[in-house]
């Protein structure tokens, strides 16, 4: 559309020229004919055009903006962006000669650069379509999950309550006191079991803690329930650091990803919890000495449902993500990850909360 319009264009001027020409002339013309050269160089109403003599000086012009009409300097401006475009068309008139110069119409241009704004603009709706649904999916997916994990805290709760009811009986009676107390801790766990999946099915509450002491009290509480194969060690540049956490969960982000470095190492190495800072954030890394995370799998090891575990849900990094990244406005992120050397995970928690 734009070939054939400019081709249109550069046919309309070169008639114009010949009207412009004829009209001009020495020759006698007949008033019928001289007012269809007239009406020929009135009709366009499109195409901008200047009439110069041999020094460039405007004779005649048409379609060219007032504001340029009344300043020399630019008409001139105007004269040279139309000789670059297109060659001037020579107009005899026996000893004098004179110039027409043209260039293409609002039209052709807006034509010329509409495919451009038509492709720019499909292609921020096609974005913004697959932006929604991404989201809408994960919503969803958000959604799913925190409402299989609030049942699941419901469904817990309701045997949990009766058994620390016989655990009172059972108190009362001369029954083992190792064994009711085994019981009493294993119960008390349960409810921290609990309290923790009922915290991810709504939003829970962030209190002012240290988080030094929190890793500390999971690292002491994971040491001697896990291989003695394992050790972990726990380094910190950083006395305390208080900030707005839940203690319940990140204490269940920090176990899930140690206990996936001990599953990762087969019971048997080294982990390593390093805090640091810098101006901006607490930085918590996790590091083992296990297998390692592929390339091809590192993207996907926060979504739902993936495990490289025979037995397993593949929810533990997926509601670590949530964890983190939800409810304490945090980061969760594989550092580096080396083949067979081992891998590192970063949480990070803004300092202003």
């Amino acid at each position: 559309m734009v070939k054939q319009l400019e081709h249109e264009e550069e046919q309309k001027v070169k008639t114009l020229a010949e009207a412009q020409r004829i009209i001009g002339s020495n020759i006698e013309i007949e008033p019928n004919f001289q007012f269809f050269l007239l009406s020929i160089i009135e009709q366009n109403n499109s195409v901008p055009v200047i009439v110069t003599d041999k020094n460039k000086n405007p004779i005649f012009m048409r379609n060219v903006s007032e504001d340029i009409e009344s300043d020399s300097e630019a008409l001139q401006e105007e004269i040279m962006e139309m000789e670059s475009t297109y060659e001037p068309i020579a107009i005899e008139l026996g000893d004098i000669k004179q110039f027409l110069y043209y260039k293409n119409s609002d039209l052709h241009y807006k034509l010329q650069y509409y495919p451009i704004f038509l492709i720019v603009i499909i292609s921020i709706f096609i974005w913004f379509t697959l932006w929604y649904f991404k989201n809408l999916k994960r919503t969803e997916e958000s959604f799913l999950w925190a409402g299989m994990a609030k049942e699941t805290a419901h469904q817990i709760g309701t045997p949990l309550s009766s058994m620390m009811g016989w655990l009172e009986l059972l108190k009362m009676e001369d029954v083992n006191e190792q064994a009711v107390g085994e019981m009493e801790h294993d119960i008390s766990r349960l409810n921290v079991i609990t309290e923790r999946f009922s915290k991810i099915g709504s939003k829970p509450e962030l209190k002012e803690n240290d988080l030094i002491e929190v890793i500390q009290k999971t690292i002491d509480y994971l040491r001697v329930r896990i291989s003695s194969s394992v050790q972990i060690k726990f380094e910190s540049k950083l006395q305390s650091a208080n900030i707005k956490l839940n203690e319940a969960l990140l204490s269940w982000v920090l176990e899930n990803l140690m206990k996936n470095a001990v599953d990762a190492m087969k019971s048997k190495g080294e982990i390593t919890v390093k805090v640091e800072e810098n101006q901006q954030n607490y930085l918590i890394d996790v590091s083992d000495t296990g297998s390692g995370i592929s390339l091809r799998k590192k993207n996907d090891i926060f979504k739902p449902g993936f495990t490289t575990k025979k037995r397993g849900w593949g929810l533990g990094l997926s509601l670590a993500k949530r964890i983190i990244e939800k409810y304490h406005n945090g980061k969760i992120y594989v550092l580096k990850s080396i083949p067979n050397k081992g891998t590192t995970f970063r949480i990070e928690f803004s300092k202003n909360g």
